[in-house]
């Protein structure tokens, strides 16, 4: 497969990416040669997020519409379908030269299928995040080369206690969204946020391997707060606690 190379479109993939900040923050700090690749994950995750707006607004078409469009996203991860979207040259390209993992990215799909159709119990709400945040997390450790198992679950708690803290962030607006948001509400939300965050024990986590999981400096003072900070700007200390992590991580992870 003829696949675009991906430092040529910098630019392009960098506004695709666009609207998720946090995480295209962290995409910053990663060495050059997986910036393109990070880039790529959050375009895809951004896109996922995406078909479920208009299905969950949609009075007439229910859920089909955008379980539907995943569909057509699975097939297309499982090259059953031809890539005739931007972003799909890049995925399989990374695919193939063993940067991201299918079985890694149908998750982020299954997740997506799991809240527009799934049931809406605390179960399923745990499973659908360990394969949304948590496998995209898992997909920047596999971008860095990452292929402990234990470290990869530990990299996916911390990208569900991010979610977790973000869900708690936002809960007001959400509520409103028809999103599938903690079912057992905010006090549980917290407490598993918090066992998440625990899960990675980012102390203990190896220098380099901060790199995938600077996200878990947001999610710990998201969880501090709670929701007191709805529909607000992070500010300057959120932002300045990520950006200093994230150069520590970097520097450790070119220490090797």
């Amino acid at each position: 497969m003829n696949t675009p190379p991906l430092h040529s479109d910098m630019q392009a993939l960098t506004g695709l990416a666009a609207g998720d900040a946090d995480r295209l923050l962290c995409t910053r700090f990663l060495p050059m040669s997986a910036q393109p690749g990070g880039l790529v994950l959050l375009a895809f995750h951004n896109e996922l997020i995406r078909a479920l707006a208009p299905a969950r607004s949609a009075a007439v078409a229910g859920p089909m519409a955008g379980l539907i469009r995943l569909q057509w996203w699975r097939e297309v991860l499982e090259k059953t379908r031809p890539p005739e979207h931007n972003i799909a040259p890049f995925l399989l390209g990374m695919m193939e030269r063993q940067q991201a993992r299918q079985a890694t990215l149908l998750r982020l799909v299954h997740s997506c299928e799991m809240e527009l159709s799934g049931p809406r119990d605390q179960p399923a709400w745990e499973a659908m995040m360990r394969n949304g945040p948590g496998a995209l997390q898992r997909a920047v450790g596999e971008l860095l080369g990452l292929e402990d198992e234990g470290l990869l679950l530990r990299l996916e708690a911390g990208g569900m206690a991010y979610g977790a803290g973000a869900m708690l962030r936002h809960w007001p607006a959400l509520q409103q969204s028809g999103r599938f948001i903690c079912p057992q509400g905010t006090d549980a939300l917290r407490l598993q946020g918090q066992a998440w965050l625990d899960a990675l024990d980012w102390p203990e986590l190896p220098p380099p391997c901060r790199l995938a999981a600077p996200l878990a400096v947001l999610a710990r003072r998201d969880l501090a707060r709670g929701t007191t900070q709805a529909a607000r700007p992070r500010g300057l200390g959120d932002r300045a606690a990520l950006m200093w992590q994230g150069v520590k991580a970097l520097r450790a992870f070119e220490r090797g």
